[in-house]
């Protein structure tokens, strides 16, 4: 009898540590699986292949530290692991290297799904652009870089300025992918009032509300505990630094796209010069997070006194009332007066 029960918990053990070996090879895979790229066109039905991305050939990357400017060779050298999908411009289609839907299926499911992001958004771009083709794009916040392909594909230069390295990553593999390499400057920093250097939040599930955490209990709570970690630190620049990248004289007639979840008051305490020296027709501002904010009065103090006045961004661009603006929309188009 004590024979059979030793042989009994033996087969049991054994059972479960042969269990626990499954599991953790299934885990893997999976891992494996999701860090691999589609390369098919997820929005055509085709078939998926998987294959891993390297030696991107695209090098027009530069960072700040504290005091200088340099070519940053490092954060797109390594090889990566993409899901590949399929931006849908009116400019024809070009590659964009996403996350997989689970990891962030507010903009990268979109992708996958549709091929189109914040079409409005998109197409209040383009209206701006076309109407002056000496008009570039600066893109800040660019997270995987929707708007910087998109006017890229357009045939417009792009200055793309995103925090986070992984989004980076994804950035420089588009743009290889595309061909679009001579249209694109892309600086990894975080943008605020001062060089320094902060942590980057961690919004689960929304690679693109990665944030700078700094003052940023309100950001917290109005992402309803989504706001978990932090992806690391970065070095932080001014709007007026950007007057001294390499480049910089292809954007002395811009449209303005800034997304950068709730710091976008910081990042007009740093661009006085920036607003003197280049042309400004259109300025799209996230304005979620400004509503009933200081942040807000900070804002539409600076924007007056350069002379933008705000706009809803649709397609009617009706003019918005100074004393309501906690009652504007997720975004505010700032446009020239006159």
């Amino acid at each position: 009898m004590r024979g059979r029960v030793v042989i009994g918990l033996s087969f049991f053990f054994m059972g479960g540590f042969i269990m626990m070996l499954i599991v953790k090879n299934y885990r893997t895979l999976q891992t494996v699986q999701d860090t691999r790229v589609l390369t098919s066109d997820d929005t055509s039905g085709g078939k998926n292949v998987l294959k891993p991305v390297c030696k991107v050939d695209f090098t027009n990357v530069y960072s700040m530290d504290l005091t200088t400017w340099s070519t940053n060779n490092k954060v797109c050298s390594e090889c990566q692991n993409f899901i590949k999908a399929t931006l849908k411009t009116p400019y024809g289609n070009t590659p964009i290297f996403v996350y997989p839907a689970a990891q962030d299926p507010w903009v990268s499911g979109i992708l996958i799904s549709s091929g189109h992001f914040e079409a409005e958004k998109s197409s209040i771009m383009f209206d701006l652009l076309k109407s002056d083709p000496e008009l570039n794009l600066i893109d800040i916040g660019a997270n995987i870089g929707v708007y910087t392909l998109s006017a890229a594909k357009m045939g417009r230069k792009v200055l793309a300025v995103e925090a986070l390295d992984r989004n980076v990553r994804h950035i420089c593999a588009s743009v290889a992918g595309g061909g679009l390499q001579d249209k694109v400057t892309l600086v990894h920093n975080a943008i605020s009032n001062s060089n320094g250097v902060v942590n980057l939040g961690v919004d689960k599930n929304n690679m693109g509300g990665t944030f700078v955490d700094v003052d940023s209990d309100h950001i917290k709570k109005l992402k309803e505990g989504r706001a978990q970690g932090t992806y690391g630190t970065v070095h932080t620049i001014k709007m007026d630094d950007l007057l001294k990248i390499p480049g910089i004289k292809n954007f002395k007639k811009v449209v303005v796209k800034m997304d950068i979840e709730g710091f976008e008051a910081k990042a007009m305490e740093g661009a006085s010069l920036f607003f003197e020296k280049i042309k400004i027709v259109g300025f799209i501002m996230e304005w979620e997070f400004h509503r009933k904010q200081k942040t807000a009065d900070t804002i539409l103090k600076f924007m007056s006194k350069h002379n933008f006045i705000p706009h809803s961004l649709s397609s009617a661009k009706q003019k918005l009332d100074y004393t309501k603006s906690e009652s504007w929309g997720y975004d505010v188009l700032w446009l020239p007066k006159g």
